[in-house]
């Protein structure tokens, strides 16, 4: 038996599909003047094809590298970057969806620095942003925070921060 991927992002669906197994470990991020804590959710990846009790045929645990870069120039999913533009090299508009400069799709994240008055709220313009691809049953995060010189790499993600994980299977539609 064999689920058919559906959705707008097809070079998103592969043969597996990444599926929630509970809670991962908490993920920070700081830099830029800002501080980012959140719980997570730990990933793996299943197979489309099932068989006759519905369960799937292949199971893939992610191994969840971390790598720091520059930010103006970095590897992810396999392939050199000279910067963040190349991600979203051609963004669609009012969308979270982009091409990257090498044609693959990208899902653009992105979270405001916190706010805690009005003032912040009208002169705050930083962001954290997480930029991911799927490539062949893996997800490869982008992560990085404004006014920082670096980005951090997440090769075969493992643990996905909740906020992020709600968006992907809200935009991506893997079911």
């Amino acid at each position: 038996m064999t689920n058919e991927p559906r959705g707008p992002r097809k070079s998103w669906a592969g043969a597996m599909l990444p599926r929630p197994v509970g809670e991962g470990r908490r993920i920070k991020h700081s830099g830029g003047g800002g501080c980012s804590e959140s719980s997570s959710v730990r990933l793996q990846w299943c197979s489309r094809d099932t068989d006759a009790a519905g369960k799937p045929k292949r199971v893939r645990k992610p191994w969840g590298i971390k790598l720091i870069f520059p930010d103006f120039l970095f590897f992810a999913a396999g392939l050199p970057y000279l910067g963040r533009r190349m991600l979203a090299f051609r963004q669609e508009k009012n969308s979270p969806w982009a091409r990257d400069i090498y044609g693959r799709d990208v899902l653009v994240l992105r979270e405001r620095f916190p706010c805690f008055d009005s003032a912040d709220r009208l002169h705050e313009k930083r962001y954290f942003r997480w930029y991911f691809l799927c490539r062949h049953g893996r997800f490869t995060c982008v992560y990085h925070t404004d006014k920082t010189p670096f980005v951090t790499v997440t090769e075969d993600v493992l643990d996905v921060e909740d906020w992020c994980w709600r968006q992907i299977r809200e935009l991506a539609h893997f079911e």
